[in-house]
């Protein structure tokens, strides 16, 4: 038998958790393209209903305990929760003590969270936004948005509530989207959904606009970066290059 030895804790700079929803084929391949071998991320699903609607958002409440359980039982710098919408539905606070109970030293975070924290460190309140959702689910996320001292007077939805469809929307309408509601008066475009493929337009968007686009994804990967301890300028648009 040959002996061995275990690293120990400093084997990565940073170790990140995602939970990610059962019919979500994006985020995991976005935020991987801005992690380096230094920094480990784990996954986990969680159990929802392809249409996206308040209803099935919230029964996600329930499924967490045991999406969070699945993650390694590791000590864990970050855990994100990776649905804007069920997070705008079921709250953030609710999301982190749920996800606590598990994984008590994490910071934990969702999407909806981290484009308020985001926005909030651009000095950007004036927003316009684009959802792929239906207009009761964008109501939800636009009313949140309005509770929270944002100022939202424009918006484009693709109405679309099967989350399969969601993740084959393609960058080229995305990125017609944020332009047409971009060049009216706002101060930053919020691009919504963690299934909505956003990496590869963002900053052809932001040359375009002269102002800051800031996507689901690129805001819960940064906050997740930042509150670990990784100031990573790898990631898209002009919110990487702020600390």
């Amino acid at each position: 038998m040959k002996d061995y030895e275990l690293d120990d804790n400093g084997y990565y700079k940073a170790r990140l958790g995602l939970i990610v929803l059962q019919s979500d084929e994006t985020i995991e391949q976005e935020f991987r393209t801005i992690l380096d071998q230094s920094i480990s991320i784990n996954h986990s699903r969680i159990y929802c209903d392809n249409i996206v609607s308040n209803k099935n958002l919230r029964l996600m409440e329930k499924e967490l305990p045991a999406a969070s359980a699945l993650l390694p039982d590791i000590q864990y710098d970050s855990i994100g929760y990776a649905c804007t919408s069920g997070a705008t539905i079921i709250g953030s606070d609710k999301i982190e003590s749920l996800i606590n109970k598990k994984h008590k030293s994490a910071f934990v975070t969702d999407p909806i969270r981290a484009v308020k924290k985001a926005m909030s460190t651009l000095g950007c309140r004036k927003i316009n936004f684009v959802s792929p959702y239906q207009e009761s689910v964008t109501k939800s996320l636009r009313d949140h948005l309005h509770a929270n001292n944002f100022i939202i007077q424009n918006q484009i939805s693709f109405n679309e509530s099967d989350d399969k469809n969601v993740a084959r929307i393609s960058d080229k309408d995305s990125l017609e989207a944020i332009l047409e509601v971009g060049k009216q008066d706002c101060e930053a475009v919020f691009i919504s959904c963690t299934n909505l493929k956003t990496f590869k337009i963002i900053n052809e968007a932001e040359k375009l606009l002269d102002k800051p686009v800031v996507s689901s994804n690129q805001a819960i990967s940064w906050q997740m970066l930042r509150e670990a301890g990784i100031n990573s300028t790898a990631g898209p648009g002009i919110l990487f290059s702020k600390h």
